[in-house]
């Protein structure tokens, strides 16, 4: 099995970044040394040190301390304690709202609510995604180990809230929201998509596969996982040794009302 690390340290070195492209078009049309944006739910700043690379001034709002503890330091990032549903950031303060893989966690309505209202008038909004593109043989499998060694996501909810009229609402919404259809308190809703690789090792794959919230971190499953991994490292592995992922990138970008 391999050596537990604290998971904000797998999170950072494992995780894949976001191409090039997609940040570009976060950005189209602004001048980026010129606006402030607040990235929500930062994790260790992955996407917030993208932005700050191209002159933007990043607030970055994370719950975890662990998480913001163990971001790597940017000049054009500062680090603040918040959620999604009370960013401690002031009315029309910011000109980008972004949010890089975390969207999904947040309470939708109360989310967007917030993100309205630290927004300038008419400043943007951008959700980001990486995916594991399941058009591609190798990402399928990788996929599928990992959704099989998977605890449930609800596992964070209480029972109630699994059944309640709430929580299918919630779903609901979400499902209009992946279709582009909808997104209370903003406009001009726009989504687009990326194509980029990874190559990792077998030490990559499996670190990969621990920095995701859903995978256990020890015991037999996290055994087994493994095991599956080394497996598709020796059938699948380039003569350096790496597994080439392929992922599709989602983007949505809104528009303030």
């Amino acid at each position: 099995m391999a050596e537990p690390f604290p998971f904000y340290q797998g999170y950072d070195r494992y995780r894949a970044r976001y191409p090039k492209a997609a940040i570009a078009q976060i950005l189209s049309g602004i001048t980026a040394d010129a606006i402030l944006a607040a990235d929500i739910g930062a994790g260790t700043g992955i996407g917030s040190r993208l932005l700050a690379d191209r002159g933007v001034q990043v607030i970055a709002v994370e719950p975890g301390a662990e998480m913001r503890q163990g971001a790597i330091p940017h000049d054009g990032v500062k680090f603040v304690e918040g959620s999604a549903e009370q960013v401690p950031l002031g009315t029309a303060s910011v000109d980008l709202v972004t949010s890089f893989q975390a969207f999904h966690w947040f309470d939708f309505t109360q989310s967007l609510k917030e993100f309205h209202r630290i927004l300038k008038p008419g400043g943007r909004l951008a959700l980001v995604w990486n995916f594991w593109d399941q058009r591609d043989a190798v990402s399928q499998t990788y996929t599928k180990y990992l959704y099989q060694a998977s605890q449930p996501a609800d596992r964070y909810l209480k029972p109630a809230d699994r059944f309640s009229l709430k929580g299918g609402l919630n779903k609901l919404r979400y499902q209009l929201f992946w279709s582009g259809v909808y997104l209370p308190y903003f406009n001009n809703l726009r989504r687009y998509t990326f194509t980029f690789e990874q190559f990792l090792n077998l030490e990559g794959l499996i670190g990969l596969a621990r920095s995701q919230g859903s995978t256990p971190q020890s015991g037999m499953e996290l055994e087994r996982l493994e095991s599956k991994l080394a497996e598709l490292c020796d059938r699948d592995s380039n003569p350096q040794g790496q597994v080439r992922l392929l992922y599709t990138t989602r983007l949505y970008l809104a528009q303030r009302n």
